[in-house]
Formats: C-alpha cells, structure tokens, sequence
C-alpha cells in the first residue's frame, strides 16, 4: 500500500511539473505572437511568479480588453493550453506602468 502511495504521488508531482512546463512554453509562444505583430511598444514578458503573459501597447482601454480577448482567442485556436495554475494575459500601456489596464484568462 506504501509503495502504490510513494508511485501516485510522485505520478503526481510529475505531472503537475509536465503542465507547468507546457503552460510556461506555450506563454512564450504567445509573447512570441504578440511581439511578431509588431504593433506592441514594449517586448512581451512571462511573469513566471504571477502566471501571465504581460504585453504593453498605446491603446484605450477599452480596445486593449478587445486586444485582450484577440490574443486569447488565437492563443486557443493555435492549441496553446495552460494547463495547472490559472494563466492570464495582462495588458499595459506605456502610461500605466505596472498596472495593467485589461487581463483576461488563457485557456486550461
């Protein structure tokens, strides 16, 4: 019984370390995507620690929670999962600083 424990157990940590090197490649992916648009001001980031992929671009609010909802939209489409912690992309101006001005969730 210990030993069929010991295997369940480490099966599972294995594979919550599997999903989380699948989400993080596949943030990278999307920064790539959105760093091949070209229309971004800064260079896309993984924020390992907080689980986003963060870009910033001039717009009002209200088109970055469209362009929020575009790059998420693609995101699944293309098949990238973020399987394990809740992933999100956040986006910033070049105004706001840290703070982002729309996020939305990637997809599971």
């Amino acid at each position: 019984m210990r030993l069929f424990l010991a295997v369940t157990t480490a099966l599972v940590v294995a594979n919550s370390a599997i999903a989380a090197d699948d989400a993080v490649n596949n943030a990278f992916r999307v920064c790539k995507m959105i760093d091949n648009t070209g229309l971004f001001t800064a260079p896309c980031q993984v924020a390992n620690r907080r689980n986003a992929v963060v870009a910033t671009i001039d717009l009002p609010i209200a088109d970055a929670r469209k362009a929020c909802v575009q790059i998420t939209g693609v995101a699944s489409s293309k098949g990238f999962h973020f399987p394990g912690a809740e992933w999100t992309v956040q986006i910033r101006s070049p105004t706001s600083g840290e703070k982002s001005i729309a996020f939305c969730r990637l997809p599971k």
